[in-house]
């Protein structure tokens, strides 16, 4: 009897930690969480591609929305920060959206992001 609860009590355990490992809510953690993972590429890409050509406020919500919404999925250091930090520039003005989109491209551009 000892020797069953003990094995039940293992297995229980084995099994919860298995839940809590590897990774949150928002998909694996990469090995290496200052490179790009596939989210914090994607964002990184749409970012560089249209930031230059968003010049209305629709067009800046509207890339800001889109690079937040793959950057959230992302297990990269500061990506999802940072564009979240950027979406919520993108109704400010100009000289807010010009830092914003500074800083993003600071993240991706250290966490190894080329054209």
């Amino acid at each position: 009897m000892r020797t069953r609860h003990a094995a039940a009590i293992t297995a229980l355990l084995l099994t919860l930690t298995g839940c809590f490992s590897g990774g949150d809510e928002h998909g694996p953690t990469p090995a290496d969480p200052t490179k790009l993972d596939d989210a914090a590429q994607l964002a990184c890409d749409d970012f560089m591609k249209r930031f230059d050509s968003a010049e209305t406020e629709q067009t800046r919500t509207d890339l800001a929305d889109k690079v937040n919404k793959w950057a959230q999925d992302s297990g990269t250091d500061r990506i999802a920060k940072k564009a979240a930090a950027f979406a919520r520039s993108s109704e400010a003005g100009p000289d807010a959206w010009k830092m914003g989109g500074d800083a993003f491209a600071q993240a991706c551009t250290d966490a190894g992001w080329k054209l």
